[in-house]
């Protein structure tokens, strides 16, 4: 890393390099990301869903005919590499269910009516640390609460139980991250109507059968104060500076294992794609051979460049 380089890092990298440094190493540093995209489990069936969502509130076509195309991918996908379809078909199957439920609740309770979206995808940006470090983030969904005019940002979760959220939601750096972006970039006649926070809607991994136990579908809604925000950015500043030392000390050929250690938990099993690499990354194997038969090279942010946004 050059001493004038100026690194973008998104909250999905910042999370992760809380969450396990050695993750972190792998994914942002030496670049590396599944040779075989997984098509099939709660990572795969939660994006489905999420993306068949955001393009439904984008005004981009009806919400099943939206998932139907990007389940319609995954099957090719999955077939050019030899991928045993059955279980896809299955997850495919109740992520269809659970989106004609989610149809039939808000219809019911009517909670569209309450908010416009005014804004879809959205990348936003903010220097910080003297300029060293360029903080992104992408609002895919912006909202307006037509019953006090607060800006939030709408989002969608598939989740195994309704409750969890709810409880550390107030709580979600994520929404905090754009909270913050959005107020550094306000400007002109609307700099002063701020990102209020978000509106959040969850949708439990079921398929609402006779034995299943409602309710299903959940909104909880989240709004943070000013003094919430600045503690934030302070906290934020903190965790920049543990991220940009390491890299400097990797930089400097200093031992991985010293300055991005692992933080092993059972949560490791699914949601770490470097699973069965980490441990040969301590016990003296080839460890490198394994990576270049299982990963390759990729752009982390890809996500934001799609467009040619950035």
């Amino acid at each position: 890393m050059a001493d004038d380089e100026v690194i973008g890092v998104s909250n999905s990298e910042i999370q992760m390099f809380q969450k396990c440094r050695r993750r972190w190493y792998l994914t942002y540093y030496e670049r590396w990301r599944q040779r075989d995209v997984a098509v099939v489990g709660p990572l795969a069936l939660g994006s489905r869903v999420h993306a068949a969502l955001e393009t439904y509130y984008k005004g981009e076509g009806p919400l099943i005919e939206q998932y139907d195309l990007l389940l319609n991918e995954d099957r090719m996908l999955a077939a050019s590499m030899g991928q045993d379809l059955s279980v896809l078909e299955q997850e495919g199957e109740l992520g269809k269910l659970m989106l004609e439920g989610y149809l039939e609740w808000v219809a019911e309770e009517g909670i569209d009516s309450l908010y416009k979206v005014i804004g879809v995808e959205q990348i936003l940006s903010m220097p910080m640390l003297e300029g060293r470090i360029n903080v992104i983030g992408k609002i895919d969904l912006r909202v307006e609460d037509i019953r006090d005019g607060a800006h939030l940002v709408l989002d969608h979760k598939t989740t195994a139980a309704l409750g969890e959220f709810e409880k550390w939601g107030h709580m979600n750096p994520q929404l905090m991250t754009y909270q913050t972006l959005d107020y550094v970039n306000r400007t002109g006649d609307d700099k002063d109507q701020r990102l209020a926070g978000g509106v959040f809607r969850m949708l439990k991994k079921v398929k609402r059968g006779v034995r299943a136990t409602p309710p299903f579908y959940r909104q909880h809604e989240v709004r943070h104060n000013v003094f919430t925000l600045r503690s934030f950015w302070t906290r934020l500043q903190g965790v920049l500076t543990d991220m940009l030392y390491a890299r400097q000390q990797l930089d400097e050929g200093t031992d991985h294992r010293l300055v991005v250690y692992p933080t092993p938990t059972r949560d490791c099993t699914w949601w770490c794609p470097f699973f069965q690499v980490c441990p040969l990354m301590d016990d003296g194997s080839d460890v490198d051979s394994m990576l270049n038969d299982l990963y390759v090279r990729a752009d982390p942010y890809a996500y934001y460049k799609d467009k040619d946004e950035v």
